[in-house]
């Protein structure tokens, strides 16, 4: 098998022309430009890639993954002079394009699944997450998506593009900085400390411009906590300071669920920092919003200063706004941007074609920020369809768009070319994914529900009862902890495992008195004050939709809220509440979901011929094993851990923009070589296996491998080297072997 990996596996290109298209079409306008801008340089375009090549390369680029055997040989196979425009066409929007511009995004916002802190976090992230997905699937315009993040103030599951500030939580100047590199493509974060030392941006104009944003203010705190202390503080005369933190402690116990999960919009003003040294200011002075570039953003009585932003960051009169997206978007499609770096423009920055750039721009504004429309436009011209160019690109060089450029497939769209060909539909939208987000999403909205609407009486009330547990079981606490140490010390892994267990037991203790005296008492409240009027088929606002949606599971068959729920926890009364009351909130919908899956289950036991006990075995480990393994990028959290294939081939740990990486390292190959992967491909009820099931020559085998990894049929070269190699070494030349020596190609790992 290493031997094979040296062996050089040829391509054969085949010119096959193209769909004719209008001169005054947009797609023929660029190409006229690009073809202008190469004759002037001396140079000539690239031939029209076969339809093996550029079939692989519009599902890699649109799709985020190589295309089914079947969906190469239908196409390769079509005598349609229109099928490039229309697979183009049918592609952008689909599923899997959804999936594949999500993990573009992901990259781009820094988006994660923890979206900040910790684990806490991650009811907001999926929000985030789900409000992403949606507004991709939707194709939400391009500047109503930047503004609706810009401009986002509430909470999570209201108004999930909150996480745009979430993600820089506590850090509004840090926020400001990605701002700006993301969406105008100018990097200022040098000057938050100084004047800009290779740029015209100096520390005032950094301030000016983060004033605009600097009253959107991330808080793990609430009114009606802050509210009830204070007014606490106000009658109990004479508090010690201990005590207020005492009481400040149990407030943020009752409230870590909801941390996280909410962004205000105040009229909180930025000051200059207390050691700013130029002459044009004092230290600390108060600075007033002003804009980088262009017009100044208009602030007016019936409009915020964050509206304000909003309207200038994302209008067409913005110098750079438009530009900058177009230019990622140009740089999606051919490996290269026209403008590079994509996210660093100076004043003396110049497109590689200029006519290009203005003309991409414009047509942006004329297609009103509608990415789908533009990526058609660009996606249907003779340019993206010519061949690759394989020359390495020199960086600072200038490219002319022969043709795009050879890339690296990302870490995404090698795995979830993996998944391709390991299930069935690949690009099916993840209900399992979206049901978990909206059961964590319901628990926070859940706690917030029974809290935010208590009086200052109320919540003290509980403030005092869980500061008494606390300091009760503090003295548990610290003697379980102890524990704990001496049994590491002692290197005991059961002595370890228990005296862990205790200590999780006693501090489970806190958190279900919260649950059922806290948590419980006020969503008892609320339904006991909404079931007069309840109307479980009616919608109206989105927290009265909750709200209805609660009543429905609790109040459907008992008089009481309290019969209702106690009805809900059943035999597990030392339970906590929440998660009982969100499953019984979407028990329909699990069902539902069970019942598909039970549905998919069966259909495929039929259809695959599943009898034997061993067969149903094997079945039943990939259906819970490799199908939970093997999903879409975009539905596994955001990034992975460490060590997973994503990963370990590049994925972005989305702490900066675009902060992925195509650099080959020795764990990349050790992960093909060791890790589970070619066993998830090679399962006897993956779809390759499958595929080859239906087959019993080597030669047709070798096709169908070809077809399903490279999209083409393997050349007389190639056939006489698998040959030979099952010749000498069955184990080299069986599916398995060949396989594992086409994941380790250029071929399949690159994009031509």
């Amino acid at each position: 098998m290493r031997t094979l990996l040296s062996i050089s596996l040829a391509v054969a290109f085949v010119v096959t022309p193209i769909s004719s298209e209008a001169e005054t079409s947009p797609s023929a306008k660029i190409d006229q430009l690009i073809n202008q801008k190469l004759k002037a340089e001396g140079l000539e375009p690239n031939q029209l890639a076969d339809d093996s090549v550029f079939v692989r390369r519009v599902y890699l680029d649109l799709l985020g993954r190589i295309p089914t055997r079947v969906e190469t040989t239908d196409f390769t196979e079509s005598e349609n002079p229109k099928k490039r425009a229309q697979i183009v066409n049918r592609l952008i929007g689909s599923e899997g394009y959804v999936s594949h511009q999500f993990n573009y995004w992901a990259d781009l916002l820094r988006a994660r699944t923890t979206i900040s802190g910790n684990g806490q976090s991650s009811a907001s992230g999926m929000a985030y997450e789900m409000w992403l997905k949606e507004a991709i699937r939707s194709n939400k315009l391009y500047n109503e998506l930047v503004y609706e993040m810009v401009t986002a103030s509430g909470y999570s599951w209201e108004n999930p593009a909150i996480g745009y500030y979430l993600r820089d939580y506590g850090m509004p100047l840090d926020n400001l900085a990605m701002t700006s590199q993301l969406f105008l493509g100018t990097q200022i974060v040098c000057a938050q400390c100084h004047d800009h030392p290779f740029d015209a941006w100096t520390q005032m104009d950094y301030y000016h411009f983060s004033a605009f944003t600097y009253g959107m203010m991330t808080t793990n705190n609430h009114s009606v906590a802050r509210r009830s202390i204070q007014k606490y503080q106000e009658k109990k005369k004479g508090l010690s300071n201990e005590r207020v933190r005492e009481l400040k402690k149990a407030a943020s116990e009752i409230l870590i669920p909801v941390r996280f999960s909410s962004v205000y919009e105040t009229d909180r003003s930025l000051r200059l920092p207390h050691d700013y040294q130029y002459d044009n200011a004092k230290p600390k002075s108060v600075v007033k919003p002003a804009t980088l570039m262009g017009n100044e953003a208009v602030i007016s009585g019936s409009t915020s200063t964050i509206e304000a932003f909003g309207e200038w960051l994302t209008s067409p009169e913005n110098p750079a706004f438009t530009k900058v997206m177009a230019n990622r978007v140009w740089k999606r499609a051919f490996g290269i941007g026209l403008i590079e770096p994509v996210d660093d423009m100076k004043d003396h920055t110049q497109a590689s074609n200029p006519e290009l750039m203005d003309y991409l721009t414009k047509l942006f504004i004329e297609l009103d920020y509608d990415i789908q429309a533009f990526q058609k436009v660009i996606y249907q011209t003779k340019a993206y369809q010519r061949e690759a160019t394989l020359e390495e690109h020199v960086p600072g060089a200038p490219y002319h768009f022969a043709g795009p450029i050879l890339r690296r497939m990302s870490a995404e769209q090698i795995w979830d070319s993996l998944v391709a060909l390991t299930v069935e539909a690949p690009d099916e939208r993840n209900q399992g994914r979206e049901l978990f987000a909206k059961r964590r999403i319901a628990q926070v909205q859940l706690v917030a529900e029974s809290l935010y609407d208590q009086d200052s009486n109320q919540f003290m009330r509980n403030v005092l009862e869980v500061s008494r547990v606390q300091k009760a079981l503090s003295a548990e606490i610290e003697g379980a902890l102890a524990k704990v140490t001496e049994a590491r010390l002692e290197g005991d892994p059961e002595k370890i495992r228990e005296a862990s267990e205790a200590a999780r037991e006693i501090r489970k203790k806190l958190g279900n008195l919260i649950e059922e005296k806290v948590y419980r008492e006020g969503l008892e409240e609320k339904l006991a004050a909404l079931k007069p009027k309840v109307d479980v088929a009616a919608s109206g606002e989105e927290s009265e939709a909750f709200l209805n949606s609660l009543a429905a599971a609790v109040l459907k068959e008992h008089d009481t809220a309290a019969e209702g729920m106690n009805a809900i926890l059943g035999e597990k009364s030392t339970d906590g509440i929440v998660e009982q009351l969100v499953l019984a909130m979407l028990r329909d919908e699990l069902k539902a979901a069970k019942t598909a899956r039970d549905t998919v289950e069966a259909r495929e036991m039929s259809d695959w011929k599943v009898k034997s006990r061993e067969d149903r075995q094997r079945y039943k480990g990939f259906s819970s094993k490799t199908k939970r393994r093997m999903q879409r990028a975009s539905d596994l959290s955001s990034p992975t851990a460490p060590g997973h294939f994503l990963r370990e081939f590049g994925q972005s740990d989305r702490e900066l923009i675009e902060n992925s990486s195509d650099q080959a390292a020795v764990t990349q190959a050790l992960a093909l070589l060791n890790g589970p992967v070619l066993g998830e491909i090679t399962h006897q009820y993956s779809v390759i296996s499958r595929d080859l099931a239906t087959t019993k020559t080597f030669p047709e085998r070798l096709d169908i491998i070809y077809l399903s990894m490279l999209s083409r049929l393997p050349n007389p070269q190639e056939r006489a080297v698998f040959r030979d190699a099952w010749k000498a070494d069955p184990e080299s030349g069986s599916v398995k072997g060949i396989i594992w020596t086409l994941l380790n190609t250029r071929q399949f790992l690159f994009i031509q």
